[in-house]
């Protein structure tokens, strides 16, 4: 999957997963207070996150994401990684 498609995939579950929200309201600078999502919201929506795109997020890394593009990045960089094709 490649970069473009991996920040559509997370934009439609992130629109998924918050109240309120839709694909046109969401980019991949969002921030996560923009989107209403508390600490707790985010927790859950990086396991869910995990199951969706087959990763598995360190939690020191993640204490640090602010934004969509944090685990669009995360996601794109850790897939690439595991992927033999692109060895």
């Amino acid at each position: 999957m490649n970069t473009e498609n991996i920040e559509t995939k997370v934009i439609e579950f992130i629109a998924s997963k918050v109240e309120d929200a839709d694909t046109s309201s969401i980019t991949a600078t969002s921030e996560f207070e923009e989107l209403g999502l508390d600490s707790m919201d985010r927790v859950q929506l990086l396991f869910d996150a995990e199951e969706t795109f087959g990763v598995t997020f360190e939690t020191d890394e993640v204490k640090d994401f602010h934004c969509v593009k944090d685990i669009i990045d995360y996601i794109n960089n850790h897939q690439s990684s595991s992927s033999p094709e692109n060895s």
